[in-house]
């Protein structure tokens, strides 16, 4: 997961240089991540389903199941499709920025 961390925090700082997306969402990803590691491991896991349930309008259980099929993938496809969703995510977040701008 820190490979992944890295890679993510890489991605949006780039995102910030091209003035894609505002540098306060590099800042609040390290904020979290921070927090992350403080937090045990079932415990983060939980905030994360409910965390993912409400953004995407799901009942807690339906993300945990969805979260439980992506688990049982082997790493490589786990990270495959995490890097496919982040690298879907800046355009929604370009969208807002440039509205709110």
């Amino acid at each position: 997961m820190e490979a992944f961390e890295a890679w993510l925090l890489h991605r949006v700082a780039e995102a910030v240089e091209a003035g894609e997306v505002s540098a306060n969402i590099l800042a609040e990803l390290r904020t979290e991540a921070e927090r992350a590691r403080e937090v045990p491991q079932e415990e983060g896991h939980a905030l994360a389903v409910r965390a993912i349930a409400e953004r995407l309008g799901l009942p807690v259980d339906q993300a945990e199941k969805i979260l439980g099929a992506l688990e049982a993938q082997p790493t490589v496809t786990q990270e495959l499709v995490l890097r496919r969703i982040v690298e879907a995510w800046p355009t929604g977040q370009r969208k807002a920025y440039r509205i709110g701008q």
